[in-house]
């Protein structure tokens, strides 16, 4: 990603200037997982049954279960999801409740 970002700089004339090595403990400065990055998609959402969870973050398969973590992401957003996620949780909890109140859950 680094690689590709450099030569779009280039390209449009600019001038990289951030080091990078490809070599070394953590390359490109990542980590191993669940030190810096936030792992994302283990129960992605949609529609589609096969997905884990709808829009609204319920489980298509288990009715009372909600997943207000970082895991309905479908991919990673090029920075720190954080506030897409507690977007996410805060929708999803006021879906739960309109829910809870009709009885449904």
């Amino acid at each position: 990603m680094q690689e590709t970002f450099r030569a779009i700089v280039e390209t449009m004339g600019g001038e990289y200037r951030t080091r990078t090595s490809i070599h070394g403990q953590y390359p490109f400065g990542i980590e191993e997982g669940g030190k810096i990055i936030h792992e994302v998609g283990t129960a992605r959402m949609g529609a589609i049954r096969n997905l884990r969870a709808h829009g609204f973050c319920q489980a298509h398969d288990v009715k009372n279960l909600f997943v207000t973590d970082g895991a309905p992401l479908v991919t990673n957003p090029d920075k720190n999801p954080t506030l897409t996620i507690m977007a996410l949780s805060w929708r999803a909890s006021e879906y739960l409740l309109q829910e809870a109140k009709k009885g449904n859950l």
